[in-house]
């Protein structure tokens, strides 16, 4: 009999073995194993585990992609979560394993930016939240411009979530903003929230202007984002933001690639590389060299080739093996593209009043208050 309890608690099974099996379990089920034992606890609740957690959930991104179908539910003012698992094969739409959620403020006129190891940014000229899905923890942040006179500020609000590329590697959140549209150098404010503080910290801004209708990309510790000089007719360049020495540096892009910045570009994170498009007739994608600051031209695809019927913007999602380019277009239908052959493997499309927004995600134990 007491060997039987034993074994109900786990008392046979070595520590690493457990760990083991439970840094392979997805979010909903750690969170249900928390309460069997004090021991599970205290081991999913541990930064290792939870950095072997993100590691594990990465690791398994070369060979499918998985989507985030974000779309609101205005009755109630709610999030809803679909996922989609795309694979060189087929697409299938699984059942979302997340609740509803239901933030701190409205969605009118509110912005989502990309995630950062499972946690995104809701944010508006107003109002700001981070929240995981995975485990619905959901955080009001305090508003940052709050102490500028409300007819001194302008609609230009920019968020990104990031984590530092260091040992600590705390979780900020960096926001850009305008105030005043007559200081051409001056103009552009930047402010950091860092997670385990609370607090927020001016940052010195770049002495630049920045294109708002794109989101914040975050790889390796670092914020990239579009940005231009005192007009916006001069070349784009991209802005890289380091959040942990607030460095800024801007990266070119030559004209030579031909490359032109315009409301239908676009910038992504497409298998830890940094990446620029041009969504026209002819698809194009560039990859950052890092090393050599340079632009590689990573894929062309002719779109007057594809039919496709009403289309405005294409957008690269992910890419899987090397081989294929998750892209979707403003109508939210989602396109698997052979890498050279433009040869369209299969598409579909979401069903519903609201269409929904579309983002790569795995799913983490990060918590918005980490």
């Amino acid at each position: 009999m007491e060997d039987d309890e034993t074994i109900r608690r786990g008392g046979h099974i070595p520590q690493e073995i457990v760990e083991e099996i439970l840094v392979k379990l997805p979010v909903r089920s750690l969170v249900r194993f928390k309460a069997v034992l004090r021991e599970w606890r205290r081991t999913i609740e541990s930064k290792c585990f939870q950095e072997r957690h993100i590691g594990f959930q990465k690791s398994h991104g070369g060979r499918q992609a998985r989507i985030l179908a974000l779309s609101i539910e205005t009755r109630y003012n709610r999030l809803i979560f679909d996922i989609l698992l795309i694979s060189t094969n087929n697409i299938a739409r699984k059942s979302s394993p997340y609740r509803p959620m239901t933030p701190f403020h409205w969605f009118q006129d509110s912005k989502i930016c990309q995630p950062c190891d499972g946690l995104l940014g809701l944010y508006s000229d107003t109002h700001m939240s981070i929240f995981n899905p995975a485990t619905t923890c959901c955080r009001s942040l305090p508003y940052p411009t709050a102490s500028i006179p409300y007819d001194q500020r302008r609609h230009h609000t920019l968020l990104g979530i990031g984590r530092e590329n260091c040992e600590r590697g705390r979780y900020k959140v960096m926001c850009y903003f305008e105030c005043d549209n007559k200081k051409v150098c001056e103009s552009t404010k930047c402010i950091v929230f860092a997670l385990d503080t609370n607090t927020w910290k001016d940052v010195d801004p770049p002495h630049c202007r920045l294109h708002y209708d794109h989101s914040i990309v975050h790889l390796d510790g670092v914020l990239y984002c579009f940005s231009h000089g005192h007009t916006e007719s001069e070349n784009a360049k991209v802005l890289a933001f380091d959040l942990h020495t607030y460095k800024f540096q801007s990266l070119s892009i030559t004209s030579c690639i031909g490359f032109r910045y315009s409301r239908y570009s676009g910038m992504h994170n497409l298998n830890h590389r940094l990446c620029i498009f041009n969504s026209d007739t002819l698809f194009r994608i560039w990859g950052l060299d890092i090393n050599s600051r340079s632009w590689e031209m990573m894929q062309s695809i002719d779109c007057s080739r594809l039919q496709l019927k009403n289309w405005i913007f294409l957008f690269p999602i992910a890419r899987i093996n090397d081989y294929f380019v998750i892209i979707t277009d403003c109508y939210r239908h989602y396109w698997g593209l052979y890498d050279s052959k433009n040869h369209i493997l299969y598409r579909t499309s979401f069903i519903g009043q609201a269409p929904p927004f579309g983002m790569p995600y795995f799913e983490t134990l990060v918590s918005a208050y980490q």
